[in-house]
């Protein structure tokens, strides 16, 4: 990830996507990966190739139309927003853009869906998320980092 200031990039879920977050979250957890969902999202975003991001929309709209899949009739559950660097954000908006040329209308969140869902197991994925997660730490905010920035002052 570039070090330029991060895009908050909200999502908008269907109470399946929340459901399949929560279950990946906790997952990773019994896989000895400590992370929150926004964390998860960074990281699958990150982690997925391009040309995987294109697949598995393509899929997950091909499930759709073919009602093998849950239809959506229910509301917008959940807003998950993360923090993400320019360079995720291109890589979404050029998934988006592709798959627009191939005439399948799909959003950022529409993507995101479909790799959340079609994310690898908790035991393959939880050491790629490690690496992630050793690449790129989570950065302090609020009053961590000012409590951060006040100890490292006093201890000089």
């Amino acid at each position: 990830m570039s070090e330029s200031r991060p895009i908050k990039v909200s999502f908008s879920f269907y109470p399946t996507d929340m459901t399949a977050l929560a279950n990946r979250v906790a997952g990773l957890k019994k896989a000895g990966v400590m992370v929150r969902s926004a964390t998860v999202l960074r990281a699958l975003i990150h982690l997925t190739p391009p040309s995987e991001m294109i697949a598995y929309t393509v899929r997950l709209a091909g499930e759709n139309a073919l009602g093998a899949t849950v239809p959506n009739n229910d509301n917008v559950s959940g807003h998950p927003t993360v923090d993400l660097p320019k360079d995720d954000v291109k890589k979404l908006d050029g998934v988006v853009l592709h798959l627009a040329k191939a005439k399948i209308i799909a959003t950022r969140a529409y993507v995101v869906r479909a790799i959340l869902r079609a994310a690898p197991d908790d035991k393959k994925l939880a050491p790629a998320v490690e690496k992630f997660l050793a690449d790129f730490p989570n950065k302090p905010r609020g009053l961590s980092k000012i409590r951060l920035a006040r100890l490292a002052k006093e201890n000089g």
